[in-house]
């Protein structure tokens, strides 16, 4: 009798907290499993952790009380249930890919321009003339960055798998935030805010219990130098990686470089609309509720585009000088000349708002997280 329960207890326990291992780490991606799996466990995380701890308590006083299970299968019962529940809590957001929103350091231009060279992709935040520049490469294993830019506290998020920077303020339902990385799908990363519970997808914002969305900023992607000739009095994000930092970033540059050709990491997204190779780079825009993408061959036939989007007129504007797309909302009681329109939204008669961008993600995510998008090639 005792070790019937023994074992159906280890067995549930196993089941449970192995199941969640899976779930939260690459493997799930490998296979496939749904998107709301991985959500459902996220948000039942900690009573299931309870759950696992108490079954293990039983096992453990069986244990030591009747010897319910031999000595080999107990250990490796413990170690499995030890790994497991730190994997599930602890392991990708404090441990493996620990976000620098609180604690990040950045460094003056003339620093970093000997790190950087000025072909480097940097991913770039501005706010009220104040800009910052996050080199895509560190970027790659904290996925968070955070500081204040032109008065607003601010978060860069990057996800290598999609090649997608956005940025979100750090605060969420008017409570401050604390942002960490906990698994991602569909080749797209997923979020946590520790304080509130909630869990976000990168791609959208959005607040998957909530459905509540915090503040989102635009952001541009260039070249370093042209970072340094745009924004000379700007700040870059830098980091050092530790001795296992630099194993993991090994890994990644290994499995990404197919990835980005347009063979996908990990198996879980629709490739059916061929309209662009898979792993090209596209600038997206959504505006209330409505998407286009804009290839970058699109400008191989004019410097810029007047478009419609979601009941708003926009302009899609190539500056060749400094190699970067930037999007402006166009304004509905004047007449404007988008040539005139500079890299920093500037025009005669005011500055310009900039469109919320989706600079330079791989066209295979972009085509699966917004199907069937209207695309400017």
């Amino acid at each position: 009798m005792t070790r019937g329960i023994s074992t159906g207890a280890a067995m549930l326990a196993l089941l449970i907290a192995v199941s969640g291992a899976v779930l939260l780490t690459e493997l799930g991606q490998l296979l496939n499993l749904p998107r709301d799996w991985v959500f459902g466990f996220f948000r039942w995380r900690g009573a299931l952790s309870l759950t696992v701890l108490a079954l293990g308590a039983l096992v453990v006083v069986l244990q030591l009380r009747d010897r319910a299970l031999s000595s080999w299968l107990y250990r490796v019962f413990i170690a499995v249930l030890l790994v497991s529940l730190f994997v599930i809590n602890w392991f990708v957001p404090y441990f493996w890919l620990r976000a620098e929103q609180h604690n990040a350091t950045f460094i003056a231009i003339a620093e970093a321009d000997a790190l950087l060279n000025d072909e480097e992709d940097v991913l770039v935040l501005e706010i009220n003339g104040d800009a910052r520049a996050y080199p895509r490469e560190w970027m790659q294993l904290p996925h968070f960055a955070g500081h204040e830019v032109g008065g607003e506290e601010v978060v860069m998020s990057y996800c290598a798998l999609s090649d997608l920077p956005q940025a979100f303020s750090t605060e969420f339902n008017g409570k401050p935030a604390d942002y960490r990385v906990i698994a991602q799908v569909n080749n797209n990363l997923i979020f946590t805010d520790t304080e509130s519970g909630e869990l976000f997808q990168q791609m959208t914002g959005r607040g998957e219990f909530s459905g509540m969305s915090p503040q989102g900023y635009p952001v541009q992607r260039m070249s370093w130098g042209s970072f340094k000739a745009l924004y000379p009095e700007g700040l870059v994000f830098f980091t050092r990686p530790s001795w296992f930092d630099g194993i993991t970033l090994a890994i990644f540059d290994a499995g990404l470089g197919a990835h980005y050709e347009g063979t996908p990491l990990f198996p879980t997204l629709d490739m059916d609309d061929d309209r662009l190779p898979a792993g090209e780079q596209v600038w997206g825009m959504e505006v209330n509720g409505e998407a286009m993408a804009v290839a970058r061959s699109a400008f191989d036939a004019a410097s810029f585009y007047e478009l419609e989007l979601g009941g708003e007129s926009i302009v899609a504007i190539w500056y060749p000088e400094y190699e970067f797309m930037g999007a402006f909302y166009l304004p509905q009681d004047r007449a404007l000349d988008p040539a005139s329109v500079d890299p920093y939204g500037n025009t005669a008669d005011g500055q310009l708002e900039r469109v919320h961008l989706y600079p330079g993600i791989r066209w295979m995510v972009w085509s699966h997280w917004f199907p069937g998008a209207e695309l400017l090639r």
